[in-house]
């Protein structure tokens, strides 16, 4: 399935993960794929937002991986430095299933994430406008029931 959302601010990148984060079960894959300064991070802020998480939300570029508790703990994982060989040694794939995950620059682990990962492309279309492309299966519905 695919939806298709823009946001023309930070604020409105940051709620339409808060409304994604309300509904999550706690075994979500989230696949994040942009440009650096894209909204990777400004989209988990807000998918943190909607888990209970009141830490901010900062990217795990140089620590590989940083770790919420909420309802549902959230593992945020960047994969820029990471080879695909290397993920393995990340602790990724030892909590998928398990926790929600968001991973930053996903596309260099592909084949390595599950087959029911949401994939999130964000592209910029301006300054401050993003298009945001999610293709996940049906069974991950629930979680954008509130998106339109």
């Amino acid at each position: 399935m695919e939806i298709k959302v823009t946001t023309n601010n930070l604020s409105a990148t940051q709620t339409l993960g808060e409304l994604i984060g309300k509904n999550l079960k706690g075994d979500e894959t989230f696949a994040l794929v942009a440009e650096l300064g894209g909204g990777k991070t400004s989209f988990t802020q807000g998918l943190a937002r909607g888990l209970g998480i009141k830490k901010i939300v900062i990217s795990p570029t140089f620590v590989l991986e940083r770790i919420y508790k909420s309802r549902h703990p959230l593992h945020h994982f960047d994969m820029y430095r990471i080879e695909a060989s290397d993920a393995d040694s990340t602790g990724l794939l030892d909590i998928l299933g398990e926790a929600v995950v968001v991973v930053e620059w996903a596309e260099k682990i592909k084949s390595q994430l599950p087959d029911d990962t949401i994939w999130v492309t964000i592209k910029v279309m301006g300054e401050n406008e993003r298009e945001f492309i999610f293709e996940y299966p049906e069974n991950r519905n629930y979680a954008f029931k509130n998106v339109k």
